[in-house]
C-alpha cells in the first residue's frame, strides 16, 4: 500500500479532494463536517487501476493552531500532496 498526505493552508480544499478521490469522508468528527474544517488526522483509502493497488491518503490540519497534529500525520509518511486554491494562491506564515 502506498501513502500520501494532504497538506495546506485551511479552506484550500484537502478534504473536498479527498474526498473526490476516494469516496470516503476524511473528516471523522461531526464537529469537522459542521464547521468545515479539519481537526483532527483523516485515513481513506481507494484502489488504483486493474491489479487492485491500495493508496491511502492521510488529511491532515491545515490550520496554524494544528500544526503539531499536522506534523504527526506527514512525519511519517514518504509523500505529501501540497493542496492550494486556484484562486488564493500560496499562503506564508510571516
Amino acid at each position: 500500500m502506498r501513502v500520501l498526505a494532504t497538506a495546506g493552508h485551511v479552506d484550500h480544499g484537502k478534504s473536498a479532494l479527498v474526498r473526490a478521490l476516494t469516496g470516503m469522508e476524511p473528516d471523522r468528527h461531526e464537529e469537522e463536517r459542521r464547521r468545515g474544517l479539519t481537526l483532527d488526522l483523516g485515513f481513506v483509502w481507494t484502489r488504483l487501476g486493474a491489479d487492485g493497488e491500495h493508496l491511502a491518503f492521510v488529511d491532515v490540519p491545515g490550520h496554524e493552531r494544528f500544526v503539531a497534529t499536522m506534523l504527526a500525520g506527514v512525519g511519517p509518511v514518504p509523500a505529501v500532496l501540497f493542496v492550494v486554491a486556484a484562486d488564493q494562491g500560496l499562503r506564508v506564515l510571516s
